[in-house]
């Protein structure tokens, strides 16, 4: 009776497991800010999809995962292990998808936001380790990440901050070299004669083929155009490898971790290293955000603390892959617009996903055959992530406004990391072994210039408004001049300009002959106020209507002072001690 009353019924769920595996400290209750499910979701994040409708949709995310496990494969071929330590490298690596995966979907406690993001492993520190490859063994650049990662969990408590050192059009210069920088290697693939870059162009063009489709397969396109590139390759024997990694891999082991040199760090490394982290504080925040948005149908600006946890679990899966001797993993945006797409929001298919991958990790075999593909599908299936790279490093550099400092910024990051790509004499000389590499160099110095540079930009701005001729294109170029030295978003001074105008015609009808305007900028929001010497405006229209526009002047008033305001998040008025009134008004950027 006694072992009938001690014993423990099975958890049910994963969180019901980890409420009995994990200490109590670790399952703190959040308090995050309330969240309304949309209505186009079929399954919101709490969601409990089918069963098979969670296998095929796990599935989905492990067959995009899988395209990406090249990039470790990559890493330990780079630094020199035999097949089958590369093998073990990339079932270490797997195994580093699943554990991120599984720390960010945790609900309770100071370490996930919740959200199943899939994770793959980190395009952006592959640079980082490539560079390093020529002067450092894989057991000395592992404590260097495994270092990085502790740094980042120190930083992710500091998210406001880390965006003032790496505002978007930073994190978009880095993005663009990291995928120039595997340029060289994807190009060097493709081989000295035609057949081999035939088999490249071929499985491009398949890739391309299929994603522009728009069909079921659109998703899947790398692995579709893989499969087709390896079946022209393999009957002509084009790139082929001898077969012995397949040949020896077992059907079943599980992965044996690699313990870094803790004695080995090499400071000289740290740097490139910061500079990738703060790269990926970026795009993991940007892939949090969208996964915010996407979840929450009352979404007006990011809700901090679920991104701040978030960033710690990549941070903390980072440093202990490392200290397993596993490529460090990362969000894949790929796979939140893929869970976005299929309108699934479920943890349960995250979970499911993490633990699929664990079982792959335990089969070499299967790894393998991923790993054995002829060396022109590869270089297909690199130049095929490149050009999302640099498309994203593009939309990035142009997320927001850019004066002439930010133009600068981006430039000159640009140019030094190209140079470095092309070997100029002069920087070969000049710079040390781990920043000849371009995403170390021209990230470096646009994190170094936009910092050198912020303090020139004044955070608040004064100018008046004269109603008269000419002055509604003066409005818009003084709003404009002002988001480009604040790098805000177009659209935001779009509406803080569309709002200007409409408050100008409003009073200009009054006979106010001048507005006072002020604007001030936050890291997310700026604030605008206009002060005039008249009497106050009505309140504008809760309900706004038509006919307001043939009603009395104060509903005219109430009309025309909603269009005004309309996308402004806050909306306040006060009359002034002095006389006249002062609305004031918070945009959110």
């Amino acid at each position: 009776m006694t072992a009938a009353r001690n014993w423990r019924i099975p958890p049910r769920s994963f969180s019901a497991f980890l409420a009995q595996a994990l200490p109590r400290w670790l399952q703190a209750p959040r308090n995050d800010r309330p969240t309304t499910r949309p209505a186009q979701l079929e399954h919101g994040i709490d969601g409990r999809p089918g069963i098979l409708q969670t296998a095929g949709l796990a599935a989905q995310q492990i067959g995009i995962q899988s395209i990406y496990l090249i990039l470790p494969g990559l890493v330990g071929a780079q630094f020199g292990l035999l097949p089958l330590d590369v093998l073990n490298f990339v079932s270490l690596s797997v195994v580093a998808l699943a554990l991120t995966g599984l720390l960010q979907v945790l609900t309770r406690g100071p370490i996930g936001s919740g959200y199943p993001i899939a994770a793959i492993p980190s395009p952006v520190f592959v640079a980082v380790y490539l560079a390093a490859a020529s002067s450092a063994s894989l057991e000395m650049v592992s404590i260097a990440a495994a270092l990085t990662g502790l740094i980042g969990m120190l930083l992710a408590g500091t998210l406001r901050r880390l965006q003032k050192v790496i505002p978007p059009e930073v994190a978009g210069v880095v993005v663009l070299l990291i995928g120039v920088s595997l340029l060289p290697r994807a190009f060097a693939s493709t081989g000295t004669t035609p057949e081999p870059a035939a088999v490249t162009v071929v499985t491009l063009l398949g890739m391309m083929a299929v994603a522009l489709s728009g069909g079921r397969l659109a998703r899947f396109a790398v692995l579709v155009g893989a499969v087709a590139g390896t079946l022209v390759a393999v009957p002509y024997g084009i790139g082929l490898s001898d077969g012995s990694m397949l040949r020896e891999a077992p059907w079943f082991a599980l992965p044996s971790p690699s313990l870094p040199a803790f004695g080995g760090l090499d400071p000289g490394m740290l740097p490139a290293f910061m500079v990738a982290l703060f790269a990926s504080f970026a795009s993991w925040t940007g892939d949090l955000v969208a996964f915010q948005r996407a979840a929450d149908g009352s979404w007006r600006r990011p809700d901090t603390p679920p991104i701040r946890r978030g960033l710690l679990a990549y941070s903390a899966a980072f440093g202990l892959s490392a200290l397993g001797g596993a490529m460090p993993a990362g969000s894949s945006s790929a796979c939140v617009g893929l869970s976005i797409a299929t309108r699934v929001l479920a943890r349960r298919v995250a979970i499911w996903g993490s633990v699929a991958l664990l079982l792959l990790a335990c089969c070499p075999k299967l790894l393998a055959l991923l790993l054995e593909l002829p060396e022109p599908v590869e270089a297909a299936m690199l130049l095929y992530v490149c050009c999302f790279m640099i498309a994203t490093g593009c939309q990035l550099m142009g997320a927001r406004m850019l004066d002439a400092r930010r133009t600068f910024t981006v430039g000159l990051g640009l140019a030094l990391g190209l140079a470095t790509l092309l070997n100029v004499p002069v920087l070969e000389q000049l710079l040390p072994p781990m920043l000849k590499a371009p995403v170390t160099a021209g990230a470096l110095i646009a994190i170094l210039l936009n910092l050198v540079t912020a303090p020139l930009v004044a955070q608040r701005a004064t100018f008046t408004i004269r109603p008269g001729a000419g002055m509604n294109q003066a409005l818009l170029d003084e709003v404009e001049a002002l988001g480009g030295r604040w790098g805000a978003r177009r659209e935001t001074m779009s509406r803080i300009g569309h709002a200007l105008l409409e408050l100008e015609e409003l009073l200009a009808e009054r006979g106010e002959g001048e507005i006072r305007v002020q604007a001030s900028y936050a890291t997310d929001q700026i604030f605008v106020s206009a002060a005039w010497d008249g009497a106050p405006l009505p309140k504008p229209s809760l309900r706004p209507d038509a006919a307001d526009l043939e009603g009395s002047e104060t509903a005219q008033q109430a009309f025309a002072l909603w269009l005004a305001t309309r996308n402004a998040e806050t909306v306040e008025q006060r009359v002034r001690p002095g006389g006249g009134a002062e609305p004031r008004l918070t945009f959110a950027d």
